[in-house]
C-alpha cells in the first residue's frame, strides 16, 4: 500500500525513475505522516463509535506495517527497477505493493489472529480480511503511481524548458565574442602572418568552448584557459595598453561551472574598460573560496564608471539569468564601482544542491 507523497530533493536523482528515492529519510517521515492520517481515515469510515479508539490502533498498526514495508521493498528494489523502462517500472512497483499488503494481511490474519479480526468486523471471514486490505491497496497504490508519473512528466518538461532557455542564453553569446575575435585576426592578417595564425588558433579553442553544451560543467582551469586564449587574441591588438593579474586560490582548479561563464565579463572588462582608455590599464581576476562559496571577481578600470554601460550590461544579464536558470537561486552576481575601477563578483555554491 504506497501511500500518496509530496516530492523530496532527491525526487529524481538523475537515473531516469520516475519513482522518488524512497531510501531517504524525509520520504520515510512522509510516508508515516501519512500513513497515519490514512488510519484515521479508515477508523472513522468504519469503526462504531464506541469502539473508534481501540479500532485505530489496531488500524494504525496494521497500515504503517504495511507502509514502511513497501518503502523498504522500493528502496531495495530501485537499482532493478531503474533499469527498466517506466512502464514496466511501474507494473513492476505496483505487483510489488500489492504483495506486501497481502503478504502482511495474511501474517496479521494468522498471527495476531482471527479472533480479534472477527472482533473488530463481526461476521468477516478470512477471504474478506484479504480482499478489502487488497482493494484498498490498490485503489491507494494506483493513484500514487499515477501522481508520481505525473509529477515526473511535469518535472521533465521543465526540466526541457529551462535547457532550451540556457542554450538560448549562451546561443547570444557566441556572436558577439566570435565577431569580436574575427575582427581582431583580420587586421592581423595585414600587418603579420605569424600571429595572425596564433590568433586563429586560440579562436578555435574559445569556439570549441562555445559550441559546448549549455549546462555542461567545465572544470575552472579550462575556464580559464579559454579566457587566457581570448586575452592572447587582444594583446595582440592592444599591446602593452592590457596588462592581466592572476589571483586564484589553489585547490579550485577542479571546481566545476558552467563553460563560458568567465571569459563574458573578461570580455567586457577589455572592450569597455582597456580599449576606451588611451593608457590602457591591467585587469585583475581574482578567484577565491569565502566559507560555503566560491568567489569570481573580474576587475578593471573604467574611464566613466557611471556612464553609459549597455554593453555591460547586455552580457551580465546574460551571465545573471543562466546562473538563475543553472542554480536556481543558489549563485548571484554583484557589481561594485569605486576608485575608477569596475568589479563585478559571481559568487557559485561549493556544493549544489540536488
Amino acid at each position: 500500500m504506497l501511500l500518496l507523497s509530496p516530492p523530496s530533493k532527491r525526487q529524481h536523482p538523475g537515473d531516469g525513475l520516475f519513482l522518488p528515492d524512497f531510501c531517504s529519510i524525509q520520504m520515510l517521515l512522509v510516508v508515516v505522516v501519512i500513513a497515519q492520517l490514512l488510519a484515521f481515515v479508515l477508523m472513522l469510515a468504519g469503526s462504531s463509535p464506541g469502539q473508534r479508539w481501540q479500532d485505530l490502533g489496531l488500524i494504525s498498526l496494521f497500515v504503517q506495517w504495511v507502509a514502511l514495508c513497501s518503502v523498504l521493498g522500493l528502496c531495495l528494489l530501485r537499482p532493478l527497477l531503474r533499469r527498466l523502462d517506466n512502464t514496466r517500472a511501474a507494473f513492476a512497483s505496483y505487483a510489488l505493493l500489492l504483495s506486501i499488503c497481502l503478504l502482511i494481511s495474511e501474517l496479521a490474519y494468522q498471527f495476531v489472529g482471527s479472533i480479534v479480526v472477527t472482533t473488530v468486523r463481526p461476521g468477516w471471514q478470512h477471504a474478506d480480511f484479504l480482499l478489502r486490505n487488497l482493494a484498498i491497496s490498490a485503489i491507494i497504490s494506483a493513484i500514487s503511481l499515477r501522481y508520481f508519473y505525473i509529477q515526473y512528466c511535469s518535472q521533465q518538461a521543465l526540466l526541457a524548458e529551462n535547457n532550451s532557455r540556457i542554450e538560448a542564453l549562451q546561443a547570444r553569446i557566441r556572436p558577439h565574442f566570435l565577431f569580436n575575435s574575427m575582427n581582431v585576426i583580420a587586421s592581423l592578417t595585414r600587418r603579420n602572418a605569424a600571429l595572425a595564425e596564433s590568433a586563429i588558433e586560440d579562436l578555435a579553442q574559445v569556439f570549441r568552448a562555445s559550441l559546448a553544451s549549455a549546462r555542461q560543467q567545465v572544470a575552472l582551469r579550462d575556464e580559464l584557459e579559454i579566457c587566457r586564449s581570448y586575452l592572447h587574441i587582444e594583446q595582440l591588438r592592444l599591446g602593452e595598453r592590457l596588462q592581466c593579474r592572476w589571483e586564484v586560490d589553489k585547490g579550485l582548479e577542479d571546481m566545476p561551472l558552467p563553460s563560458l561563464l568567465i571569459q563574458p565579463l573578461v570580455e567586457n572588462a577589455v572592450i569597455h574598460g582597456i580599449e576606451p582608455l588611451a593608457e590602457g590599464g591591467e585587469i585583475v581576476i581574482r578567484i577565491h573560496k569565502s566559507g560555503q562559496h566560491w568567489l569570481i571577481e573580474v576587475d578593471n578600470p573604467c574611464r566613466d564608471c557611471e556612464g553609459d554601460t549597455r554593453g555591460n550590461q547586455i552580457a551580465q544579464a546574460n551571465i545573471h539569468e543562466r546562473l538563475a536558470a543553472i542554480y536556481a537561486g543558489q549563485a548571484s552576481m554583484q557589481i561594485r564601482r569605486h576608485n575608477g575601477r569596475y568589479v563585478v563578483q559571481v559568487t557559485l555554491p561549493l556544493e549544489v544542491e540536488a
